[in-house]
């Protein structure tokens, strides 16, 4: 849940950077809409995760408990998250759930709040100079001046 909290974040510093730019009006319901709809889709994935890891072979039951679950090397009711396979499908059942709601808040900020048609190039349009402006605002003013102010490498003789 703390990769969850820091995607809520960045997902909420992105629509705001949009709604301010854009000019939308109401910024801040924006950004509490943006933050609940990624909570909502993250939840409804990881029931959805879930569903899927029960309706295959039942994993998440005492059988799958009594079994040793995901510790028990060579018993064959670990299930459809046993073996390279099971690692992976882990992997993909962790990370589904944030990308869908990634996703979802990508289309309701270019549909609904730019009010563009759907299109897949400027679906995530501002992420780089989102994390762009992350970045320079731990800059100290000192490290500012000094970046803005050309160097001056000549010689004098």
């Amino acid at each position: 849940m703390v990769f969850g909290g820091i995607i809520s974040i960045l997902i909420a510093i992105w629509i705001y950077r949009t709604a301010v730019q854009a000019k939308t009006g109401n910024t801040l319901y924006w950004v509490a809409g943006s933050v609940i709809v990624f909570l909502v889709v993250q939840t409804i994935m990881i029931y959805f995760n879930v569903m899927i890891i029960e309706i295959f072979d039942k994993d998440i039951s005492d059988v799958y408990d009594n079994a040793g679950g995901l510790d028990s090397v060579n018993d064959s009711s670990a299930g459809i998250q046993s073996g390279t396979g099971g690692t992976l499908i882990g992997i993909l059942f962790e990370l589904t759930p944030f990308i869908a709601s990634f996703f979802v808040i990508a289309v309701i900020r270019l549909m609904l709040m730019l009010k563009q048609p759907f299109a897949f190039m400027p679906l995530f349009g501002g992420v780089k100079e989102t994390f762009i402006a992350i970045g320079e605002s731990f800059k100290t003013s000192d490290q500012a001046a000094a970046d803005a102010a050309p160097e001056n490498n000549e010689t004098k003789e």
